[in-house]
């Protein structure tokens, strides 16, 4: 679910100014859609090739937004490669994704696609020459990239903004999933049926601890193969910085709090700030994330 069985693959590039290039590769995962299994990224290239660093965007991220400027914030002398993840920005095929959420076997397979998008991403910059790989992920992109983390032991560290576990409780506690709520509502799912669902997670996440990858693990429950809490076991808590904002209501502080435990207790920094409002602290965000990279 979660390998690539061929590792080799092509790409194009093309460059758009001193250092700034833009590659094109094909999703090691078919969704029979040109446009969204064409993953674009954008690379700020250094010489020395010493290190890079993966910037991953969260949900409804468009072309031309703010989120292009990040790649100037990684600390000078680093490489700096953004990534477009399924059905966004270039990928954009118009899908409705918080109705598509709705599906499981949709999500299962768009978590699926992403996190291996990234793993590609570091097939890449490993050909380009660079030594070390890190990743920062922002909302939704911060779950992709645990998962990441989880599965290639080539990224170092990892930078988690606004981040979570337990997609039970996100998705009974989010504002940002009130439409698959209310398709559950529609197809009769209460939330104690979710519930017990997810009363099997505890054995799922022993089996992670005992040495299993979450895909190796027979399960019912799908959201388990994409839940961030089944990636953290794999995670050494040296490895990750998260930065959480205190009044965030989209990604409950149940859920951070859930999610920081799994990781075993890594560096967290808690912003006043809410989901949407976390910018207002650019500079002290950038601030972090240059001297966990450095020098943590």
């Amino acid at each position: 679910m979660y390998k690539i069985k061929d590792r080799n693959f092509s790409y194009k590039k093309k460059q758009f100014g001193k250092n700034l290039y833009e590659f094109r590769f094909k999703s090691p995962v078919d969704t029979q859609n040109e446009k969204n299994d064409t993953v674009y990224c954008l690379l700020k290239d250094t010489e020395n090739k010493e290190r890079v660093c993966i910037l991953v965007h969260g949900l409804g991220m468009r072309t031309g937004s703010k989120w292009d400027e990040s790649i100037h914030y990684i600390p000078k002398g680093m490489g700096a490669c953004s990534i477009d993840l399924p059905y966004h920005r270039h990928r954009d095929t118009g899908k409705d994704l918080l109705t598509a959420f709705q599906d499981g076997i949709f999500s299962l397979i768009f978590f699926r696609q992403g996190t291996l998008d990234i793993i590609r991403t570091v097939d890449l910059l490993k050909n380009l020459g660079y030594r070390e790989v890190d990743i920062i992920g922002i909302s939704l992109g911060s779950f992709f990239s645990l998962m990441a983390m989880g599965l290639d032991e080539r990224i170092k560290k990892g930078v988690l903004l606004l981040s979570g576990g337990d997609q039970g409780l996100i998705t009974w506690k989010s504002p940002a999933m009130f439409k698959v709520r209310k398709q559950h509502r529609v197809e009769h799912i209460t939330r104690a049926k979710c519930l017990k669902c997810r009363s099997f997670f505890p054995d799922f996440i022993h089996a992670v601890k005992n040495g299993n990858y979450p895909d190796e693990i027979k399960s019912d429950v799908i959201c388990f193969y994409f839940d961030t809490l089944s990636f953290a076991p794999l995670v050494n808590p040296k490895r990750v910085l998260m930065i959480n904002a205190l009044f965030d209501i989209m990604i409950p502080r149940e859920s951070t709090i859930k999610l920081h435990k799994a990781l075993g207790e890594p560096l967290i920094r808690w912003l006043p700030a809410g989901h949407l409002s976390l910018s207002i602290f650019k500079q002290k965000i950038i601030s972090y994330i240059r001297s966990f990279l450095l020098y943590h």
